[in-house]
């Protein structure tokens, strides 16, 4: 399956990289392969430009802060911050205005009750009691609790999560776009059966910020290839040239009759790199 995989969807190399970490690029156990390590330090050697575009925040960003090869500046939070992993510093950064979250808050409370909110700044996430298992933040500085509307005025956020008890991911997204797409980005990153959301500032995606990095490299996104897993990387997949699903993807993703790269298992995003470039896989 693996090597009918690659065949099928092997061709010359793209001008720039940009794949998704979790589900994607990381392995199953959260950590960096050999396979995939290789390629991207072979894809250094070639002049082709890797680069990470996650939904994680700059403080989880540590397992590829030591990955050879990768381009030092990574799309993290969904496209809400451009960070320079190098430096150890945000480059770009598309915050939610905090009365527009508040009251994207109060609005989604009322129509569906149950949900419980968090806030990513990037330094520090908040969350309302009964958001998470525990409400235990005393072995983690980053993490506050508090009331919903007092966390969305509190600080400057790159997302808004929403968790509910019992809706799938997928249905939780589809009533929260009804109610509030038209002043929020609404997508999630989990696999059906999950019950979580995310929430970014208007016309915020993994796809607005790599526009921005493209400008910035002079390279067209037609000659971008990219990786993704979830449904907050379709906007990525939609505006490159070469667009790639793991085979451990969403649905939706599956759906799209893009290529199909062997899943993260497999070391899929490597596997594919190392044939563009003619280099073995491992």
């Amino acid at each position: 399956m693996t090597s009918e995989l690659i065949t099928r969807h092997a061709g010359p190399a793209p001008a720039l990289i940009v794949s998704d970490l979790d589900g994607t690029f990381l392995s199953p156990d959260g950590t960096v392969s050999e396979v995939n390590a290789q390629a991207v330090a072979a894809a250094q050697r070639a002049g082709i430009p890797v680069i990470f575009a996650t939904g994680r925040p700059v403080r989880w960003l540590e397992v590829i802060s030591e990955l050879p090869g990768a381009h030092p500046t990574v799309i993290a939070s969904n496209g809400a911050v451009l960070y320079d992993r190098g430096e150890r510093r945000v480059l770009r950064s598309r915050t939610i205005d905090r009365t527009l979250g508040r009251d994207a808050v109060r609005l989604l409370r009322r129509e569906l009750p149950e949900v419980r909110f968090g806030f990513e700044s990037g330094d520090w996430f908040g969350h309302e009691s009964g958001y998470l298992l525990t409400d235990d933040t005393s072995d983690d500085p980053a993490l506050r609790i508090g009331g919903a509307e007092e966390l969305a005025l509190a600080g400057d956020h790159v997302k808004i999560l929403a968790r509910h008890p019992e809706w799938a991911s997928d249905d939780l997204a589809a009533a929260a776009t009804k109610l509030i797409g038209d002043v929020l980005t609404v997508t999630h990153s989990s696999m059906p059966g999950s019950r979580l959301i995310e929430l970014s500032r208007l016309g915020v995606s993994k796809a607005s910020m790599l526009a921005e990095v493209c400008a910035d490299l002079d390279i067209a996104l037609a000659d971008v290839a990219a990786f993704g897993d979830m449904p907050n990387d379709l906007d990525l997949l939609s505006v490159v040239g070469l667009p790639h699903a793991m085979e451990n993807a969403h649905p939706l993703l599956l759906d799209l009759g893009i290529a199909v790269v062997p899943s993260n298992a497999e070391s899929g995003v490597g596997r594919t790199i190392s044939g563009w470039l003619a280099e073995p896989a491992g």
